[in-house]
C-alpha cells in the first residue's frame, strides 16, 4: 500500500512555526501574569511600609515634643551623663587602704628587736608617694643606731608586689566580691608557707560557668569595701566554700597534669603553665620548671613587680627622745610606690617582703605602727645629743 503526501513542504514549516509562536506567546502571558502578581504584592507591602512608617514618624514627633517640653530634661542628661561615667571613675581610682598592708611589709617585724614607727604620714595618691616622719630604735645598746635605718631602706628597696586574678578551672574569671583572701582578724590563710583564699562558688554569680547573675555592678569586692558601697559582702568562710590555692602547688598538681612545662628543643628549662584547676593568675610572678637528672622537676618563682624601685629617701635624721623617754633615731623619709599597686582596677594586690616575712600580718592591725614623734634632745642630755658608740652612717 503506498501513500502520498500532497501537502507542500513550505505548508508543513509554517504550521511548525504557527504553534511555537503559539506555545511562545502562551507562556509571555503566563510570565507577565506572574510579574503582575508580583508588583501588585510588593506595591501593597510599599504602601504598607509609608503607613507604618508615617505612623512612627508621627509617634516619635510626639514623643520628641514631650521630651523636649519636660522641664527636668538637662538635669536628667547631666545625672544619666555621670552615671555612663561611673564606670570609668572607679578604675581609674586609687585604693588608700592599701597602704597599710604595705606599711606592715616595709617596717621591720615582730622576728627582730629593731622597731620603727611612724608619727605623721602622708599619702599622695596622685603621685603615689608616701612621706612621714619616723623614729628608729635598734631594741638593743647603743638604742641609736644606724643600723636600723639602713636596714629599713634596703628592705623598702627590695619589697615587691603582687596582683592578678583567680580563675576556675576553665580559665574563666572569679568576681573579686566571692573571694575571702583573709580571716576576720584579716590575716593571710597560709599553710607549710602557700597562700591560700576560699572561693563562695555556691553564691549567686560566684560560678562564672553557671553564668547566673543578673547585674554584677551591684557588687564591690572584699579589698575595695572603701569605695563607699553599702552592699554587703560576706567575709566568713563556711562548709561550702572551696579552698582555691595562690601559691602554686606545683610537684601535686604537675602529677596531676594541672601544670605543664614546655621545654625547647635540647633544653632542660621552661615556661610552667596551669589549667585545668581552679588557680591565681598572676600578672607580676612567672613560673619555670627545670628538669632534674632523676626526672623530677624543680621549680621557680621570678617576680618583676618592684613595690618600691627607688627605695627610700631619707631627708633629714637626728638624735631624739620617745614618748617613754627612750633614745631614739628621728628621721623624715619618702617612699615614691609603683602606681600598679594602688590601682583600683588591679584586684588582690599583696605586698611581699624581701624574704617574704611579714606577708601574713593583718591587714587591719596597724597598732603599734604608729606613735608620737620624738623629742628633741633637751640641752645638757649628753647621752641623747652624743653618740660616741655609733658606727653607722645616715648617708
Amino acid at each position: 500500500m503506498y501513500e502520498i503526501n500532497l501537502v507542500p513542504d513550505v505548508k508543513l514549516q509554517m504550521i511548525k512555526m504557527q504553534k511555537v509562536r503559539n506555545l511562545v506567546l502562551f507562556i509571555c502571558l503566563i510570565i507577565i501574569a506572574a510579574l503582575a502578581g508580583v508588583l501588585l504584592v510588593l506595591g501593597s507591602i510599599k504602601g504598607g511600609q509609608d503607613i507604618a512608617m508615617h505612623n512612627q514618624d508621627s509617634r516619635l514627633s510626639k514623643m520628641s515634643e514631650t521630651v523636649m517640653n519636660y522641664e527636668g530634661l538637662n538635669e536628667f542628661l547631666t545625672i544619666q551623663d555621670q552615671l555612663d561615667k561611673i564606670s570609668q571613675l572607679g578604675k581609674n581610682k586609687n585604693v588608700l587602704s592599701r597602704v597599710f598592708s604595705m606599711l606592715t611589709v616595709f617596717l621591720p617585724g615582730k622576728e627582730t628587736e629593731d622597731e620603727i614607727t611612724i608619727s605623721e604620714l602622708t599619702v599622695n595618691l596622685e603621685t603615689t608617694m608616701l612621706t612621714f616622719d619616723g623614729q628608729a630604735n635598734a631594741g638593743e645598746d647603743p638604742d641609736i643606731d644606724y643600723r636600723v635605718l639602713e636596714a629599713f631602706k634596703k628592705s623598702v628597696a627590695l619589697t615587691k608586689y603582687d596582683y592578678g586574678r583567680y580563675v576556675n578551672a576553665n580559665g574563666e574569671e572569679i568576681p573579686t566580691r566571692c573571694i575571702i583572701e583573709t580571716d576576720e582578724d584579716g590575716n593571710l590563710f597560709t599553710e607549710n608557707g602557700n597562700i591560700y583564699a576560699y572561693w563562695t562558688k555556691s553564691e549567686e554569680g560566684c560560678d562564672p560557668s553557671r553564668q547566673d547573675l543578673a547585674n554584677e555592678e551591684d557588687y564591690v569586692s572584699q579589698s575595695d569595701e572603701d569605695t563607699g558601697s553599702n552592699t554587703p559582702v560576706r567575709t566568713n568562710v563556711t562548709s561550702s566554700d572551696e579552698k582555691i590555692w595562690r601559691t602554686p602547688q606545683f610537684d601535686e598538681w604537675y602529677k596531676k597534669g594541672y601544670i605543664s612545662v614546655e621545654l625547647s628543643e635540647g633544653s632542660k628549662v621552661g615556661d610552667a603553665t596551669i589549667a585545668n584547676i581552679a588557680h591565681f593568675e598572676s600578672e607580676c610572678i612567672a613560673y619555670t620548671g627545670t628538669v632534674l637528672q632523676d626526672n623530677s622537676m624543680r621549680w621557680m618563682a621570678d617576680n618583676e613587680c618592684m613595690l618600691a624601685p627607688n627605695g627610700v629617701e631619707v631627708r633629714d635624721s637626728s638624735n631624739g627622745r620617745d614618748s617613754e623617754g627612750e633614745l631614739v633615731l628621728r628621721f623624715s623619709a619618702a617612699i615614691k610606690v609603683e602606681a600598679a599597686a594602688f590601682s583600683f582596677k588591679n584586684k588582690h594586690v599583696m605586698a611581699i617582703g624581701p624574704s617574704g616575712q611579714n606577708v601574713t600580718d593583718s591587714y587591719v592591725q596597724i597598732e603599734g605602727m604608729f606613735s608620737e614623734r620624738a623629742a628633741d634632745c633637751a640641752e645638757g642630755d649628753l647621752s641623747c645629743s652624743i653618740n660616741v658608740e655609733n658606727t653607722g652612717s645616715n648617708q
